[in-house]
Protein backbone atom coordinates (compact mmCIF):
# COMPACT_ATOMS: atom_id res chain seq x y z
CA UNK A 1 0.00 0.00 0.00
CA UNK A 2 1.47 3.35 -1.16
CA UNK A 3 -0.12 6.65 -0.60
CA UNK A 4 0.41 10.58 -0.58
CA UNK A 5 -1.11 12.95 0.36
CA UNK A 6 -0.48 16.56 -1.10
CA UNK A 7 -1.87 19.75 0.36
CA UNK A 8 -0.99 23.50 0.20
CA UNK A 9 1.39 25.03 2.20
CA UNK A 10 0.28 28.89 2.14
CA UNK A 11 -2.98 30.12 1.28
CA UNK A 12 -3.89 28.03 -1.62
CA UNK A 13 -3.23 28.75 -5.46
CA UNK A 14 0.27 27.38 -4.72
CA UNK A 15 -0.19 25.37 -7.88
CA UNK A 16 -1.02 21.96 -6.73
CA UNK A 17 -2.81 21.29 -9.47
CA UNK A 18 0.00 20.80 -11.67
CA UNK A 19 1.87 18.56 -9.48
CA UNK A 20 -1.35 16.23 -8.74
CA UNK A 21 -1.19 15.83 -12.96
CA UNK A 22 2.23 15.56 -12.72
CA UNK A 23 2.42 12.70 -10.00
CA UNK A 24 -0.97 10.87 -11.15
CA UNK A 25 0.51 9.17 -13.73
CA UNK A 26 2.42 7.24 -11.07
CA UNK A 27 -0.60 6.14 -8.77
CA UNK A 28 -4.14 3.94 -9.31
CA UNK A 29 -6.14 6.62 -7.96
CA UNK A 30 -6.70 10.29 -6.75
CA UNK A 31 -8.58 11.55 -4.43
CA UNK A 32 -10.39 14.58 -3.74
CA UNK A 33 -11.51 14.85 0.40
CA UNK A 34 -12.04 18.65 1.33
CA UNK A 35 -13.80 21.78 -0.26
CA UNK A 36 -15.97 22.59 -3.14
CA UNK A 37 -15.68 24.22 -6.49
CA UNK A 38 -14.65 27.16 -5.03
CA UNK A 39 -11.27 25.58 -5.28
CA UNK A 40 -9.22 25.70 -8.94
CA UNK A 41 -6.46 23.52 -9.88
CA UNK A 42 -5.24 24.41 -13.47
CA UNK A 43 -3.08 22.16 -15.97
CA UNK A 44 -2.15 23.60 -19.22
CA UNK A 45 -1.92 20.28 -21.74
CA UNK A 46 -0.86 21.73 -25.24
CA UNK A 47 -2.41 24.89 -25.96
CA UNK A 48 -5.73 23.94 -23.50
CA UNK A 49 -5.95 25.40 -20.19
CA UNK A 50 -7.63 22.87 -17.89
CA UNK A 51 -9.22 24.70 -14.75
CA UNK A 52 -10.31 21.38 -12.23
CA UNK A 53 -13.13 22.86 -9.47
CA UNK A 54 -14.48 19.77 -8.25
CA UNK A 55 -12.86 16.92 -10.30
CA UNK A 56 -9.78 15.35 -9.05
CA UNK A 57 -6.80 16.96 -10.56
CA UNK A 58 -5.32 13.45 -11.32
CA UNK A 59 -8.57 12.77 -13.73
CA UNK A 60 -6.16 13.15 -16.92
CA UNK A 61 -4.16 10.36 -15.88
CA UNK A 62 -5.47 8.30 -13.01
CA UNK A 63 -7.33 5.25 -13.56
CA UNK A 64 -9.72 6.06 -11.13
CA UNK A 65 -10.77 9.84 -9.28
CA UNK A 66 -12.69 9.70 -6.02
CA UNK A 67 -14.95 12.39 -4.85
CA UNK A 68 -14.69 11.99 -1.06
CA UNK A 69 -17.55 12.90 1.50
CA UNK A 70 -15.67 15.81 2.33
CA UNK A 71 -16.24 17.33 -0.72
CA UNK A 72 -19.40 20.01 -1.06
CA UNK A 73 -20.68 19.58 -4.48
CA UNK A 74 -22.70 21.94 -7.00
CA UNK A 75 -24.38 18.82 -8.83
CA UNK A 76 -24.71 21.38 -11.71
CA UNK A 77 -21.39 22.54 -11.77
CA UNK A 78 -19.83 19.47 -11.83
CA UNK A 79 -21.99 17.91 -14.51
CA UNK A 80 -20.93 20.71 -16.54
CA UNK A 81 -16.86 19.99 -15.58
CA UNK A 82 -17.88 16.28 -16.15
CA UNK A 83 -19.06 17.14 -20.11
CA UNK A 84 -15.84 19.71 -20.50
CA UNK A 85 -14.09 17.20 -19.27
CA UNK A 86 -15.02 14.19 -21.82
CA UNK A 87 -13.32 16.21 -24.31
CA UNK A 88 -10.19 15.30 -23.14
CA UNK A 89 -10.55 11.94 -21.72
CA UNK A 90 -14.22 9.74 -22.75
CA UNK A 91 -13.05 6.62 -20.66
CA UNK A 92 -12.81 7.54 -17.30
CA UNK A 93 -13.50 5.86 -13.99
CA UNK A 94 -15.24 7.97 -11.48
CA UNK A 95 -16.69 7.57 -8.02
CA UNK A 96 -18.34 9.89 -5.63
CA UNK A 97 -19.67 9.43 -2.17
CA UNK A 98 -22.89 8.82 -1.16
CA UNK A 99 -22.20 11.11 1.54
CA UNK A 100 -21.18 14.13 -0.14
CA UNK A 101 -23.01 17.37 0.74
CA UNK A 102 -24.96 18.99 -1.42
CA UNK A 103 -24.28 22.92 -2.76
CA UNK A 104 -27.91 24.21 -3.05
CA UNK A 105 -29.41 27.42 -4.53
CA UNK A 106 -29.99 28.27 -0.95
CA UNK A 107 -26.96 28.10 -0.04
CA UNK A 108 -25.95 30.67 -2.90
CA UNK A 109 -27.89 33.43 -1.58
CA UNK A 110 -27.44 32.34 2.76
CA UNK A 111 -23.71 32.68 1.14
CA UNK A 112 -24.35 36.26 -0.30
CA UNK A 113 -26.37 37.55 2.58
CA UNK A 114 -24.36 36.98 4.93
CA UNK A 115 -21.14 39.13 3.33
CA UNK A 116 -23.46 41.62 3.25
CA UNK A 117 -24.37 41.50 6.58
CA UNK A 118 -19.82 41.40 7.73
CA UNK A 119 -19.97 44.82 5.82
CA UNK A 120 -16.53 46.45 6.01
CA UNK A 121 -15.49 43.15 8.03
CA UNK A 122 -16.38 40.81 5.15
CA UNK A 123 -14.12 37.74 4.66
CA UNK A 124 -14.05 37.87 0.73
CA UNK A 125 -15.31 34.20 0.04
CA UNK A 126 -15.77 33.01 -3.84
CA UNK A 127 -19.59 33.32 -2.65
CA UNK A 128 -20.11 29.67 -4.22
CA UNK A 129 -22.31 28.77 -1.70
CA UNK A 130 -19.48 26.65 0.31
CA UNK A 131 -19.29 27.95 3.98
CA UNK A 132 -23.50 27.88 4.42
CA UNK A 133 -23.05 23.94 3.00
CA UNK A 134 -20.72 23.04 6.00
CA UNK A 135 -22.75 25.49 8.30
CA UNK A 136 -25.88 23.14 7.14
CA UNK A 137 -23.90 19.86 7.45
CA UNK A 138 -22.55 20.50 11.20
CA UNK A 139 -26.12 21.54 11.78
CA UNK A 140 -27.76 18.96 10.81
CA UNK A 141 -29.87 19.55 8.03
CA UNK A 142 -27.67 19.34 4.98
CA UNK A 143 -28.28 17.49 2.19
CA UNK A 144 -26.47 13.99 1.17
CA UNK A 145 -26.33 12.22 -1.96
CA UNK A 146 -27.86 9.57 -0.39
CA UNK A 147 -30.78 11.55 0.89
CA UNK A 148 -31.50 11.80 -3.16
CA UNK A 149 -32.65 8.22 -2.98
CA UNK A 150 -36.12 9.61 -1.04
CA UNK A 151 -37.20 11.90 -3.50
CA UNK A 152 -40.05 13.10 -0.41
CA UNK A 153 -37.76 13.05 1.99
CA UNK A 154 -35.52 14.91 0.20
CA UNK A 155 -38.39 17.65 -0.60
CA UNK A 156 -38.67 17.60 3.34
CA UNK A 157 -35.62 18.70 4.20
CA UNK A 158 -35.21 21.45 1.17
CA UNK A 159 -38.22 22.87 2.99
CA UNK A 160 -36.87 22.89 6.67
CA UNK A 161 -33.03 24.37 5.20
CA UNK A 162 -35.43 26.68 4.02
CA UNK A 163 -37.51 27.28 6.94
CA UNK A 164 -34.07 27.83 9.18
CA UNK A 165 -32.69 30.17 6.29
CA UNK A 166 -35.76 32.06 5.84
CA UNK A 167 -35.00 31.99 1.64
CA UNK A 168 -37.41 30.45 -0.35
CA UNK A 169 -36.76 28.37 -3.11
CA UNK A 170 -37.84 28.28 -6.92
CA UNK A 171 -40.80 26.09 -8.41
CA UNK A 172 -39.40 23.13 -9.96
CA UNK A 173 -36.13 23.33 -7.82
CA UNK A 174 -36.02 19.95 -6.60
CA UNK A 175 -36.87 18.43 -10.00
CA UNK A 176 -34.06 20.20 -11.24
CA UNK A 177 -31.98 18.68 -8.42
CA UNK A 178 -33.01 15.32 -8.85
CA UNK A 179 -32.59 15.45 -12.44
CA UNK A 180 -28.94 16.40 -11.79
CA UNK A 181 -28.40 13.62 -9.31
CA UNK A 182 -29.80 11.23 -11.74
CA UNK A 183 -27.39 12.16 -14.40
CA UNK A 184 -24.73 11.96 -11.53
CA UNK A 185 -26.44 8.65 -9.87
CA UNK A 186 -24.36 5.95 -11.92
CA UNK A 187 -20.90 7.28 -9.97
CA UNK A 188 -22.16 7.49 -6.37
CA UNK A 189 -21.09 4.57 -4.17
CA UNK A 190 -19.57 4.07 -0.95
CA UNK A 191 -16.35 5.75 -1.59
CA UNK A 192 -14.95 4.97 1.91
CA UNK A 193 -15.66 1.27 1.71
CA UNK A 194 -13.84 1.20 -2.14
CA UNK A 195 -11.24 3.01 -1.66
CA UNK A 196 -10.83 0.33 1.50
CA UNK A 197 -10.82 -2.44 -0.22
CA UNK A 198 -8.25 -0.74 -3.30
CA UNK A 199 -5.87 0.06 -0.48
CA UNK A 200 -5.74 -3.36 0.95
CA UNK A 201 -5.46 -4.64 -2.02
CA UNK A 202 -2.44 -2.97 -2.82
CA UNK A 203 -3.46 -0.12 -4.93
CA UNK A 204 -1.39 2.95 -4.81
CA UNK A 205 -3.59 6.84 -4.08
CA UNK A 206 -2.73 10.22 -4.02
CA UNK A 207 -4.95 12.10 -1.73
CA UNK A 208 -5.51 15.93 -2.72
CA UNK A 209 -6.21 18.52 -1.13
CA UNK A 210 -8.31 22.10 -2.04
CA UNK A 211 -6.86 25.44 -0.62
CA UNK A 212 -3.70 25.86 1.43
CA UNK A 213 -3.22 25.09 5.09
CA UNK A 214 -3.58 28.75 6.42
CA UNK A 215 -7.10 28.80 5.58
CA UNK A 216 -7.86 25.98 7.06
CA UNK A 217 -11.13 26.49 9.10
CA UNK A 218 -9.26 25.18 12.74
CA UNK A 219 -5.24 26.01 11.58
CA UNK A 220 -5.60 29.52 9.64
CA UNK A 221 -6.20 32.83 10.22
CA UNK A 222 -9.40 32.48 11.48
CA UNK A 223 -12.60 34.23 10.60
CA UNK A 224 -10.53 34.64 7.11
CA UNK A 225 -10.39 31.08 6.26
CA UNK A 226 -12.70 28.70 4.22
CA UNK A 227 -14.89 26.18 5.78
CA UNK A 228 -13.08 22.76 5.66
CA UNK A 229 -9.97 21.02 7.15
CA UNK A 230 -7.25 21.87 4.54
CA UNK A 231 -4.12 20.30 6.01
CA UNK A 232 -2.71 16.66 6.09
CA UNK A 233 -5.00 15.80 9.19
CA UNK A 234 -8.66 16.40 7.13
CA UNK A 235 -7.54 13.41 4.69
CA UNK A 236 -8.77 11.38 7.60
CA UNK A 237 -11.90 12.97 8.21
CA UNK A 238 -12.60 13.65 4.47
CA UNK A 239 -12.30 10.35 3.59
CA UNK A 240 -13.81 8.69 6.50
CA UNK A 241 -10.28 6.28 6.17
CA UNK A 242 -8.46 5.68 9.19
CA UNK A 243 -4.83 7.21 9.49
CA UNK A 244 -3.04 4.32 8.77
CA UNK A 245 -3.51 4.29 5.36
CA UNK A 246 -1.89 7.61 4.83
CA UNK A 247 2.14 7.24 4.98
CA UNK A 248 3.90 10.16 2.64
CA UNK A 249 2.96 13.94 2.95
CA UNK A 250 4.05 16.54 0.25
CA UNK A 251 3.39 20.10 0.57
CA UNK A 252 3.08 22.48 -2.19
CA UNK A 253 4.48 25.83 -1.87
CA UNK A 254 4.60 28.55 -4.41
CA UNK A 255 8.39 30.51 -4.54
CA UNK A 256 6.80 33.34 -3.62
CA UNK A 257 3.19 33.97 -1.41
CA UNK A 258 -0.40 34.75 -2.80
CA UNK A 259 -4.04 35.05 -0.91
CA UNK A 260 -7.28 36.00 -2.23
CA UNK A 261 -9.87 37.62 -0.12
CA UNK A 262 -9.13 39.22 3.78
CA UNK A 263 -6.86 38.58 6.51
CA UNK A 264 -2.96 38.71 7.22
CA UNK A 265 -0.22 38.73 5.00
CA UNK A 266 2.72 39.50 6.22
CA UNK A 267 5.00 40.05 3.22
CA UNK A 268 2.41 41.26 1.15
CA UNK A 269 3.42 43.40 -1.67
CA UNK A 270 1.85 46.46 -2.75
CA UNK A 271 2.56 49.22 -5.62
CA UNK A 272 3.76 48.43 -9.06
CA UNK A 273 6.36 46.08 -7.52
CA UNK A 274 3.37 43.76 -6.35
CA UNK A 275 1.56 44.44 -9.83
CA UNK A 276 5.09 43.50 -11.60
CA UNK A 277 4.88 40.63 -9.81
CA UNK A 278 1.04 39.76 -9.90
CA UNK A 279 1.50 40.10 -13.89
CA UNK A 280 4.53 38.03 -14.43
CA UNK A 281 2.52 35.10 -12.30
CA UNK A 282 -0.78 35.63 -14.00
CA UNK A 283 -2.36 36.12 -10.63
CA UNK A 284 -5.78 36.25 -11.16
CA UNK A 285 -7.99 33.65 -8.80
CA UNK A 286 -9.20 30.35 -10.81
CA UNK A 287 -12.69 30.33 -9.55
CA UNK A 288 -13.23 34.20 -9.48
CA UNK A 289 -10.25 35.90 -11.50
CA UNK A 290 -9.49 38.12 -8.89
CA UNK A 291 -6.29 39.88 -8.79
CA UNK A 292 -4.74 37.75 -5.78
CA UNK A 293 -3.14 39.35 -3.27
CA UNK A 294 0.90 39.36 -3.71
CA UNK A 295 4.30 39.08 -1.07
CA UNK A 296 7.64 36.90 -1.49
CA UNK A 297 8.23 33.85 0.66
CA UNK A 298 7.24 33.15 3.85
CA UNK A 299 9.88 31.16 5.58
CA UNK A 300 8.03 31.55 9.07
CA UNK A 301 4.66 30.30 7.52
CA UNK A 302 6.09 27.22 5.78
CA UNK A 303 7.76 26.41 9.21
CA UNK A 304 4.41 26.30 10.48
CA UNK A 305 3.01 24.26 7.64
CA UNK A 306 5.75 21.39 7.72
CA UNK A 307 4.50 20.92 11.18
CA UNK A 308 1.05 20.82 10.87
CA UNK A 309 1.07 18.61 7.52
CA UNK A 310 3.97 16.41 9.16
CA UNK A 311 5.66 16.95 5.68
CA UNK A 312 7.92 14.75 4.40
CA UNK A 313 8.61 16.30 1.12
CA UNK A 314 8.01 19.83 -0.81
CA UNK A 315 7.28 20.96 -4.56
CA UNK A 316 7.84 24.66 -4.96
CA UNK A 317 6.56 26.25 -8.35
CA UNK A 318 6.46 29.31 -10.25
CA UNK A 319 9.98 29.60 -9.34
CA UNK A 320 10.63 30.92 -13.12
CA UNK A 321 8.03 33.92 -12.52
CA UNK A 322 10.08 35.08 -9.56
CA UNK A 323 13.38 34.75 -10.78
CA UNK A 324 12.59 38.09 -13.09
CA UNK A 325 12.03 39.86 -10.18
CA UNK A 326 14.98 41.72 -8.82
CA UNK A 327 16.14 42.09 -5.62
CA UNK A 328 14.05 39.09 -4.56
CA UNK A 329 13.25 38.71 -1.10
CA UNK A 330 12.60 35.53 1.43
CA UNK A 331 11.10 36.83 5.12
CA UNK A 332 13.46 34.71 7.82
CA UNK A 333 11.30 35.53 10.89
CA UNK A 334 9.48 38.00 12.47
CA UNK A 335 9.07 40.86 15.25
CA UNK A 336 6.96 41.32 17.73
CA UNK A 337 7.06 43.63 20.65
CA UNK A 338 11.05 43.53 20.32
CA UNK A 339 11.13 39.64 20.10
CA UNK A 340 12.19 37.45 17.49
CA UNK A 341 9.39 34.66 16.12
CA UNK A 342 10.11 31.88 13.74
CA UNK A 343 6.97 30.58 13.63
CA UNK A 344 4.04 32.11 11.84
CA UNK A 345 0.93 32.68 13.85
CA UNK A 346 -2.32 32.93 12.31
CA UNK A 347 -3.56 34.90 15.63
CA UNK A 348 -1.13 37.20 15.73
CA UNK A 349 0.48 40.22 13.26
CA UNK A 350 4.03 40.99 13.63
CA UNK A 351 5.44 44.14 13.73
CA UNK A 352 7.89 43.76 11.68
CA UNK A 353 9.56 41.15 8.70
CA UNK A 354 12.83 40.25 8.24
CA UNK A 355 13.82 39.50 5.10
CA UNK A 356 17.20 38.19 3.55
CA UNK A 357 17.71 39.18 -0.53
CA UNK A 358 18.49 36.99 -3.24
CA UNK A 359 19.81 37.75 -6.92
CA UNK A 360 17.56 36.97 -9.88
CA UNK A 361 18.12 33.70 -11.27
CA UNK A 362 16.46 34.70 -14.81
CA UNK A 363 19.90 34.32 -16.65
CA UNK A 364 21.75 32.11 -13.79
CA UNK A 365 20.78 29.22 -12.67
CA UNK A 366 23.19 29.07 -9.97
CA UNK A 367 21.27 31.70 -8.28
CA UNK A 368 18.48 29.13 -8.27
CA UNK A 369 20.20 26.61 -6.71
CA UNK A 370 20.89 28.49 -3.89
CA UNK A 371 17.87 29.69 -3.40
CA UNK A 372 16.29 26.63 -3.12
CA UNK A 373 19.08 24.91 -0.98
CA UNK A 374 18.21 27.78 1.66
CA UNK A 375 14.61 27.11 1.98
CA UNK A 376 15.67 23.18 2.58
CA UNK A 377 17.96 24.43 4.77
CA UNK A 378 15.83 26.65 6.67
CA UNK A 379 12.78 24.18 6.94
CA UNK A 380 15.08 20.56 7.08
CA UNK A 381 12.35 19.19 4.48
CA UNK A 382 13.83 18.30 0.76
CA UNK A 383 12.12 20.09 -1.97
CA UNK A 384 11.72 16.84 -4.89
CA UNK A 385 9.61 18.83 -7.39
CA UNK A 386 10.19 22.29 -9.03
CA UNK A 387 7.90 23.94 -11.21
CA UNK A 388 9.53 26.15 -13.86
CA UNK A 389 6.89 27.01 -16.30
CA UNK A 390 3.22 26.87 -17.07
CA UNK A 391 2.95 23.91 -19.36
CA UNK A 392 2.18 20.82 -17.88
CA UNK A 393 5.77 18.92 -18.36
CA UNK A 394 7.67 22.35 -17.23
CA UNK A 395 8.75 20.45 -13.87
CA UNK A 396 12.28 19.41 -12.87
CA UNK A 397 12.53 16.41 -10.52
CA UNK A 398 14.90 17.36 -7.76
CA UNK A 399 14.82 13.93 -5.12
CA UNK A 400 13.41 11.12 -5.40
CA UNK A 401 9.48 10.32 -3.22
CA UNK A 402 10.76 7.14 -1.13
CA UNK A 403 7.16 5.18 0.07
Amino acid sequence: METLTLVGCQFGDEGKGKIIDHLSKDFDMTVRFNGGENAGHTVVVGDKTIKYHLVPAGFLRARTVVIAKGVVINLRRLIEELEFLKTFRSNFDLKISDLAHVVTELHFKRDSYLEQLRGEGKIGTTLKGIGPAYESKFGRYGIRLTDFRNPDGLKRQLALMSKIYQIPYEEGYVDNLMSDYERLEPYVCDTRAYLEEELNGGKKALFETANGTFIDIDSGTYPFVTSSYTTSGGVTVGTGLSPKYFTKFLGVAKAYTTRVGEGMFPTELSGPEADRLRKLGNEFGTTTGRPRRVGYLDIPMLRKAVKLNSLDYLALTKVDVLGKMDGIKVAVSYESNGSEIREFDPATTPDKVNYETFASWSNDRSKLNEYIEFIQDELRVPIVLIGVGEKRDAIETNGQIAF
